[in-house]
């Protein structure tokens, strides 16, 4: 709980110091100080987890990669726990990531990418199809697949809304508008509408900070009619999505 605190509170770009009045200070979550001195593998697996969450969030590929390797150290279970899950999706995403801006012969990325994406594929997907399909899309797209991944980006926001999955449909639509610059380049309407309905959804979602830094990086003017026209049919879930 105090990791979703920390992670929450980044997200919506609040500085608080969440334990001041214990004598000790913590204001995010590069303050958790538990990798030194505890001996709970599942808790240190998480923090590495929230940890790789916040560096795919700030961009930092390479980061958020170290810290999804150093996260696989527990076992897994035959019904993934919902952390995995997102541990899985997140791990896949960095890692086509990387191997987009590595380029080169080396395939050890993508190979990650694929297993990610194998192992999400593999799970009952009632809950987490849009998590699958997004992955299909990053693959294609990094595969040069362009007009197969169109189709896969498509479905997934298609999915995440009809789940209410507020964060993921933001995601969604700020990896399609990343893979509009990859093809056509950024700064078209293709590419800035997707990015406009991402920071729409991820304010609706509470990641204030998320949608601000999406507008400064693609010096974005929001239409003040978005929200009302791209607001989901069923009630958003809680920030930590399925």
């Amino acid at each position: 709980m105090a990791l979703d605190t920390l992670l929450v509170l980044e997200l919506t770009g609040t500085a608080i110091d969440c334990s001041s009045a214990f004598g000790y200070s913590i204001s995010n979550i590069d303050d958790v100080r538990s990798e030194d001195e505890s001996s709970d593998t599942v808790y240190l697996t998480n923090i590495h987890i929230y940890k790789m969450f916040k560096a795919y969030w700030k961009e930092k590929f390479e980061e958020a990669g170290e810290h999804f390797q150093n996260s696989l150290g527990t076992p897994g279970t035959k019904t993934p726990r919902f952390i995995t899950i997102h541990q899985t999706l997140y791990g896949g995403l960095v890692a086509f990531q990387l191997h987009r801006q590595m380029g080169g012969n080396n395939d050890l990325r993508l190979q990650q990418g694929r297993a990610a994406m194998k192992k999400l594929e593999e799970w009952p997907n009632t809950h987490h199809g849009n998590k699958m399909l997004l992955l299909q899309a990053e693959h294609s797209g990094t595969i040069g697949e362009h007009d197969k991944a169109q189709l896969l980006y498509r479905a997934s926001i298609k999915a995440a809304k009809d789940h209410g999955n507020v964060h993921e449909l933001a995601l969604s639509y700020e990896l399609f508008g990343n893979h509009y610059c990859l093809t056509n380049g950024c700064g078209g309407e293709d590419s800035n509408e997707c990015f406009r309905n991402a920071c729409v959804y991820y304010e609706q979602w509470g990641a204030i900070a998320l949608a601000e830094k999406i507008r400064r990086k693609h010096n974005l003017r929001m239409d003040t009619g978005a929200s009302a026209e791209l607001q989901p049919g069923k009630s958003k879930h809680s920030r930590n999505g399925d």
